[in-house]
């Protein structure tokens, strides 16, 4: 096929955007390029190992099955790291110079589509705009900061990222000089543990205590990282004190953050707390007229509100299901019509409630076992540390007791579910890989299950 690696990639990230949260989108996907497709074979650069394999190991299966449906061939998937000045890791073409992301200040990069002016505003969103562009004014100003700090909260998908990194890039257009750092809670948490291991949290407290604006993603998966909790407890008292600006987010508003100190959620409270809540009609469709004039495209009515109606609580899903839609119809040469996009639109329900049955389900995929070895004996290494995990979160998800979840795992006895429990809950200290498993499966299950708070 004559299919553009970008075309491909950019497909892809579409439909992933609306299956996994954005955390771990931002985290792993971020500073992804691609670098060819031909015969099948997809490759990508990145810009370390840490994502090479955390990209492999996580998102291969789910990357290869977009990539078939979209280009309607098998699709292996290659990842490369990328040599700092090799020519691979150079921007992309000038024809999607757009999509290109730059490095502020910190490790995860600033997306330069994110900006005020590509952000939809309607009833449900209206306060968190007026605050973040305030924000953004009075950090680019170095005025009088009105809130400090400004905490943005609500369901998945609804642009809480999008306002982050609008701030974030309005600051960095209006003054070069301001230092941004922008990172979600669990980068934090993993370059804290780096730091840590080798001896480098002076550098670490610098980076992050050196800024003009400081920006964190999905501040709830601080939950039972104690170590991190205790940290950005004294660069927010630092940062604060230096009268510097701090925005976080999160899916509830800081009241609701269980697992977390309370002298810290009390300074979530500081300042001013908005919330988005899921689109109205209009505001979807607007969302979606936005987005296809954005890539120059006159696309029907009706396909829009096919669109509109179909997705109703997601703005990162509504914004996916049309990218999803155009690069369909392009790639297989189609015109775009509600009939040709039917049978490739998500369909929406009510998230059923989380049980111990869903939770095996994702470990057992995630670490790509059978799923009755989460029940058995076996002690491979592999297989006991996934059960572990399942279990593990088992605890933390659900309102079960140990001696209820010990008989959802093969009837084991309570003690032992304890000792798993307890096992993982050490290792999270100091075992990046697990750390980041254990946020990603959480933020999955999060984002697809209801859960009882």
């Amino acid at each position: 096929m004559g299919d553009s690696p970008i075309m491909v990639w950019d497909s892809v990230l579409s439909d992933l955007r609306t299956q996994i949260p954005s955390t771990s989108f931002e985290t792993w996907f971020s500073e992804a390029q691609p670098l060819d497709y031909a015969n099948g074979a997809l490759v990508i650069g990145v810009p370390d190992s840490f994502k090479k394999g955390g990209i492999e190991r996580r998102y291969r299966e789910t990357i290869e099955g977009i990539a078939a449906s979209v280009c309607r061939q098998p699709v292996s998937l290659e990842v490369r790291v990328l040599a700092p000045n090799s020519e691979d890791a150079s921007p992309r073409p000038q024809e999607d110079e757009a999509a290109v992301t730059v490095t502020v200040g910190g490790t995860l990069p600033l997306n330069p589509d994110y900006t005020f002016a590509a952000f939809v505003r309607g009833e449900n969103n209206r306060l968190a705009v007026a605050a973040s562009e305030a924000t953004a004014d009075a950090v680019a100003r170095n005025l009088k900061k009105p809130y400090n700090p400004l905490f943005v909260y609500g369901s998945v998908g609804l642009g809480k990222t999008h306002l982050l990194q609008a701030i974030g890039n309005s600051v960095t257009a209006a003054d070069p000089t301001r230092s941004v750092v922008y990172t979600t809670s669990e980068r934090f948490a993993i370059e804290l543990i780096h730091a840590i291991r080798k001896n480098g949290t002076a550098a670490f407290r610098e980076k992050y205590r050196q800024v003009d604006l400081l920006l964190i993603d999905d501040v709830q998966f601080l939950k039972g990282k104690e170590a991190t909790q205790e940290e950005l407890f004294h660069t927010f008292n630092e940062l604060h004190g230096s009268r510097k600006q701090i925005v976080l987010s999160s899916d509830r508003p800081p009241e609701d953050l269980a697992g977390l100190q309370d002298r810290l959620v009390s300074r979530f409270k500081w300042g001013l707390e908005a919330d988005i809540q899921p689109p109205d009609f209009e505001t979807r469709m607007a969302i979606l007229r936005e987005k296809a004039v954005t890539r120059g495209l006159d696309v029907d009515h009706d396909v829009l509100e096919l669109i509109a109606k179909r997705i109703s609580s997601n703005v990162r899903a509504l914004e996916g299901a049309l990218v999803k839609a155009i690069a369909y119809a392009e790639l297989q040469g189609q015109p775009l019509t509600p009939r040709s996009i039917e049978g490739i639109l998500p369909k929406e329900g009510r998230r059923p409630r989380l049980t111990v049955s869903h939770i095996k389900e994702e470990v057992a995929l995630h670490y790509q076992i059978p799923l009755p070895e989460l029940d058995g004996a076996s002690r491979k290494k592999e297989i006991a540390q996934a059960r572990q995990v399942a279990i593990y979160l088992a605890r933390e998800l659900t309102e079960l007791s140990f001696p209820s979840i010990g008989r959802e795992f093969g009837d084991r006895d309570h003690t032992t579910i304890m000792h798993a429990y307890s096992k993982i809950k050490l290792l999270l200290a100091d075992t990046p890989l697990l750390n980041a498993d254990i946020t990603d499966l959480q933020e999955a299950l999060e984002s697809r299950y209801s859960l009882i708070r």
